[in-house]
């Protein structure tokens, strides 16, 4: 256990110490900050819509906001957690002393997993700060919702630093693990999640069935929300629906489809655990795809040639 603790009490040090952290942060924060303005420039604007639903989709973008810089830290800090220790020879000075193999890759998952979080918390007062700055009202309710989701924005972390440390032990070059790091949230999050929408829609589009048929809307969310299971952020939204509003958004897609698209939610009354209840099946995804990948560069790691 001392083991442990050593490695991940260097992992922390030299973690704050790095620039690589620092840049992300301040990229993060002045976009954040840009955000925060742009929020502010369209309530201003507002004349027809309702206020309150403005207010509310901008603070679910800003909770997305904060899950995207994780996943992002995520899997650029975990990228370059083994391979550089073995492009540097450093590692094989490390386990010339008393400490097991599984005992060093703990140890620095847990280092690097307290940065990240760290980091995260860095960010999330910064951006919560900004928008407080120019008059974005949050209320009480943002803040309830931001502490109930804080240890799923952990697990969410969990992640993408998992699939971090799974490049860094099938990538032996640092840098281009860290591209490839940089790349995967952003195809996960961003850009498969708008192709495959978009390829659905087109194909019920071609089947030449109106759009606004509740029963083909309903088979068109379904094809989607069965096509984002393998994205981490899809399973965050679920989680962030149940606590948010009582419903997963699998049940929201039945709700839209049954409404039309003039539906409008309310801030839900249930408890933390009801929440919780709901969501379990995304909580559970969400575990597997932080054990999985880490359970592979693990298997990896213990057979890796470390010359």
């Amino acid at each position: 256990m001392s083991s442990i603790l050593n490695v991940s009490m260097k992992e922390i040090y030299e973690g704050i110490k790095t620039k690589r952290v620092l840049i992300v942060l301040v990229v993060f924060l002045m976009a954040g900050a840009g955000y925060a303005y742009w929020i502010k420039s369209t309530l201003m604007r507002i004349e027809v819509l309702d206020t309150d639903m403005a207010l509310n989709a901008a603070q679910n973008a800003q909770i997305s906001s904060m899950m995207f810089f994780l996943a992002v830290i995520g899997a650029i800090f975990g990228a370059d957690a083994i391979n550089r220790e073995v492009e540097r020879g450093t590692i094989k000075v490390t386990l010339s002393h008393p400490i097991y193999r599984d005992q060093y890759l703990i140890g620095k998952f847990l280092g690097r997993m307290a940065v990240v979080i760290m980091a995260f918390l860095i960010f999330a007062v910064g951006s919560i700060a900004f928008l407080l700055i120019l008059g974005v009202p949050l209320g009480s309710e943002f803040v309830a919702t931001f502490v109930k989701m804080l240890p799923f924005f952990v697990l969410f972390s969990l992640v993408y630093l998992s699939l971090g440390f799974l490049l860094s032990t099938f990538i032996k070059k640092p840098s281009t693990a860290i591209i490839v790091a940089v790349i995967l949230p952003i195809f996960l999050e961003i850009v498969y999640p708008s192709v495959a929408s978009t390829l659905v829609v087109l194909m019920s589009l071609r089947e030449g069935v109106a759009p606004t048929n509740p029963i083909v809307l309903q088979e068109a969310l379904k094809k989607i929300y069965l096509l984002l299971s393998p994205i981490p952020g899809y399973h965050m939204d679920n989680i962030l629906n149940a606590i948010k509003y009582g419903v997963s958004t699998s049940e929201f897609s039945e709700l839209l489809a049954s409404g039309g698209f003039s539906l409008t939610l309310e801030p839900s009354n249930i408890s933390y655990l009801e929440a919780i209840g709901i969501a379990w099946k995304n909580i559970v995804a969400l575990v597997i795809m932080f054990l999985l990948p880490f359970a592979i560069a693990y298997a990896k790691f213990m057979k890796m040639e470390l010359r």
